[in-house]
């Protein structure tokens, strides 16, 4: 740029940017806001023609307007289409963050600088799209204006070189196509860099045109954030999943007057940093409330109904220590002596064979394990007040999934202290006979389950639902009870027993990620006047997930023991072992 005295810029992908996969993905917005079927097939074959027209004219270039021409009738007259085309085009172009300095570096150096694009739009269009960034237009080449492109033979750099009156080797073009801006301006005797957006995402086969513009923004505000690091899955996968589960969750709380909404720890901590992007404050009182199926599951057990609770406490046991059982419940273990007394020693590893032993350890130390239940029931009824919840209130339980194990804990909990109306609100409900027969009894809904998806996108879900789970999930332990200090509820966690290496470090990026693309993706859908469907929202998660891409990524490779429950001083458990856990 130092070195010569003209400056080109190509202006689409390289000094501005659309921030969707596929430029032609705004053709499906358009039959979104006209709702007119197929537009995007509509609109490729009215080009198709305008380009068969132009040829036979003996032209070298199409208009916008020319397109239209070719139109058959549609429901709304073409020139309104056309008008919301162009309009469209300008509130979604962005400038390109990665250029925005070497195009001031090419103002301040007092070189020509010019723009040069093969388009259908007219110059009035570049115009507005530069004074929409504060910056004056600079002379514009633009093929519909000048009847010449960069693609066929080169001839727009050929009006370049005369209309500046200068030698082609004093001009460097700056563009992203390979052929038109490389290969034509180096055939011209012009200087060319080829312009590469590592950040380009790929195009979405069969995706809703709401994944397009999810993913589309890391383009511009995504850039932010380090290529291939949490805070860019965070960006492309958990913030989509997360805006379009908030909204699915705002429509059934007010379809279901619900009082408040607990959005359960851990996987409802995401989901209370972007609900305000998402939503707005049409929601009733929200609170992140500090809870498990764990914590639940002490606060309901009582001397009369330990026995039914034994399965929950040794469910996940194989391969653990016994000391280790009682650890996850928070619940202290007796001295190493006593546990070796009934062959249960610290050194050893739970077999099936000795599931026996360890029922009749558990019924022998009941009483400390009663003692924790009683302390967790006394505060989770003065948590509960502390949040106004009161008898008879409609309390909404969030939760990412799978089979109702949490709602079930917390209604056993607080059906002796409080009659509530509980919904539950879930990502997704699999197909499994608990789900089955917890939804006899309790009121529980998802935005994605086999009432309304194939059995088998649900069943691929919940075969692969730790990847999912760790898009919501949150950079502390999990909470498996509470203890009142001086009338304040203090919550207990637990990490789990094994190394959790950079867990902690990963969510809280995954999180980051999440928080900046709502923020972003919001702002989008304002300017853009878009109502989109919660489920096509989450889209890209779903075919994160459901193409078993996921397993592909290095970062997950990293992740060992995010399961609390099932972690063990006597293993680690990568990412993608945990379906066979």
């Amino acid at each position: 740029m130092a070195e010569v005295d003209v400056i080109s810029f190509d202006f689409f992908d390289t000094l501005f940017i659309r921030p969707l996969c596929e430029p032609e993905d705004l053709f499906d917005l358009l039959g979104q806001q006209f709702s007119i079927k197929n537009f995007r097939q509509i609109r490729q074959e009215a080009q198709a023609e305008a380009f068969r027209r132009m040829i036979q004219a003996g032209r070298k270039e199409i208009t916008l307007a020319e397109i239209y021409e070719c139109f058959q009738p549609q429901s709304v007259p073409n020139r309104l289409l056309l008008q919301a085309e162009y309009e469209l085009e300008l509130a979604l172009v962005q400038l390109n963050p990665e250029l925005v300095a070497s195009y001031n570096y090419a103002l301040e150096s007092k070189k020509t600088v010019i723009i040069v694009s093969d388009m259908y739009l007219p110059k009035s269009y570049f115009e507005a799209a530069l004074r929409a960034q504060c910056y004056e237009p600079p002379l514009l080449f633009i093929s519909a204006d000048r009847n010449a492109t960069k693609r066929d033979h080169g001839e727009l750099f050929d009006h370049v070189v005369k209309e500046l009156n200068v030698v082609p080797e004093r001009i460097l073009h700056i563009g992203d196509n390979q052929q038109s801006d490389i290969q034509q301006a180096r055939k011209k005797g012009l200087h060319a860099f080829y312009y590469r957006d590592a950040r380009r995402p790929q195009p979405l086969q069969g995706a809703p045109v709401a994944a397009s513009i999810a993913h589309g923004l890391i383009r511009t505000t995504g850039r932010s954030f380090p290529k291939d690091s949490f805070e860019e899955l965070g960006f492309l996968f958990g913030g989509p999943a997360s805006v379009g589960f908030a909204a699915w969750l705002a429509e059934q709380a007010k379809a279901d007057a619900v009082d408040h909404i607990l959005f359960l720890a851990r996987d409802g901590y995401g989901l209370t940093q972007i609900i305000n992007h998402a939503v707005g404050d049409t929601l009733p009182p929200v609170h992140y409330f500090l809870g498990s199926r764990v914590a639940f599951w002490l606060a309901a057990m009582t001397e009369e109904n330990f026995h039914q609770f034994l399965p929950d406490l040794l469910s996940g046991a194989i391969g653990l220590s016994p000391y280790e059982l009682l650890e996850r419940i928070g619940v202290p273990a007796p001295a190493p002596e006593v546990m070796a007394a009934v062959s249960l020693s610290d050194d050893s590893v739970i077999t099936v064979d000795c599931m026996d032993r360890l029922c009749r350890f558990f019924y022998a130390w009941r009483g400390p394990i009663l003692q924790v239940c009683r302390r967790n029931r006394q505060a989770l009824f003065a948590y509960l007040g502390a949040l106004g919840i009161r008898s008879g209130s409609r309390v909404a339980l969030v939760d990412v999934g799978w089979n109702g194990t949490t709602q079930e804990a917390f209604e056993k909990a607080v059906r002796p202290m409080l009659a509530l109306d509980v919904h539950g609100y879930y990502f997704c409900l699999a197909d499994t006979a608990n789900r089955i027969r917890r939804q006899a009894s309790m009121q529980m809904k998802a935005m994605f389950s086999s009432a309304t998806e194939s059995v088998e996108l649900v069943a691929q879900l919940y075969a692969d639902r730790v990847a999912v789970e760790l898009f919501f999930s949150a950079p502390h332990g999990t909470v498996i009870g509470w203890q009142l200090v001086e009338d304040q509820i203090v919550p207990v966690e637990d990490w789990g027993r094994a190394p959790v290496g950079q867990m902690q470090e990963a969510i809280a990026a995954i999180v980051s990620g999440t928080k900046a693309f709502a923020q972003s993706y919001g702002q989008q859908k304002k300017r853009l006047g878009l109502t989109v469907e919660p489920r096509d929202e989450a889209w890209p998660l779903i075919n994160l997930v459901t193409t078993k891409k996921w397993k592909n990524s290095l970062l997950f490779s990293k992740l060992i023991n995010f399961d609390a429950w099932g972690s063990s001083r006597n293993r680690d458990i990568v990412l993608h072992d945990y379906h066979a856990w």
